[in-house]
């Protein structure tokens, strides 16, 4: 894994840093959610020590939240380095390798004012998280692949794609601009748009 060098802006409220998974070939993204009550992890991986220094420097960091089992990452180490508590979906603890503190139900409000959107048919503890600010944070759900676009995990790693494309048709219910992905670069404007413009184009035929 290549650390993360710095971080980017992608809103005032938000910042991310991507590090290189160099035996997949694919970046890890992880976000910083600025609030007034601390600056909430997503996903973290350690990054270099200049853009942790930037990262300390947005604000206490107060919470970790995990999309989904898989993105344990080093989150880890920023609990025990930070003194902080990491969040996951309920399902998680059973595929997560690290300890999750506080298990999340479906809706629950979470540190930064985050809300746990659970996505079924992505994985057993997929969940997106709307932010202050009109911010969709999504894990595996969907992936922002360069010269693709928008596209659902690889079919080997999606439990149910029906049912992922149902639960992230209930993301459109909410107002957010702002959409982020685990993989790939953020879109800071038409988020939902995109998002909206994607499930009607992969909408499943009927037989």
């Amino acid at each position: 894994m290549k650390p993360a060098t710095k971080l980017t802006v992608v809103t005032a409220a938000l910042h991310g840093w991507a590090a290189f998974q160099t035996e997949w070939k694919v970046f890890f993204n992880s976000y910083a959610v600025v609030a007034g009550d601390g600056v909430v992890l997503v996903d973290p991986t350690q990054p270099e020590p200049a853009a942790l220094k930037e990262l300390e420097a947005l604000g206490e960091l107060s919470a970790i939240v995990l999309t989904n089992a898989h993105h344990c990452r080093d989150a880890d180490w920023f609990r025990k380095h930070y003194e902080i508590q990491i969040y996951a979906h309920e399902q998680a603890a059973v595929d997560c390798d690290t300890k999750i503190d506080v298990p999340v139900v479906d809706g629950e409000q979470l540190p930064g004012g985050l809300r746990a959107i659970f996505l079924p048919g992505v994985s057993a503890s997929e969940m997106a998280l709307l932010a202050p600010g009109g911010i969709m944070l999504i894990g595996d759900a969907i992936l922002n692949t360069p010269g693709k676009g928008l596209e659902l995990l690889p079919d080997q790693f999606i439990a149910d794609k029906k049912l992922a494309r149902q639960s992230l048709q209930k993301l459109l219910e909410f107002e957010f601009e702002v959409l982020t992905f685990g993989h790939g670069e953020p879109l800071a404007a038409g988020g939902k748009l995109a998002l909206a413009n994607f499930l009607k184009l992969h909408r499943p035929t009927r037989s």
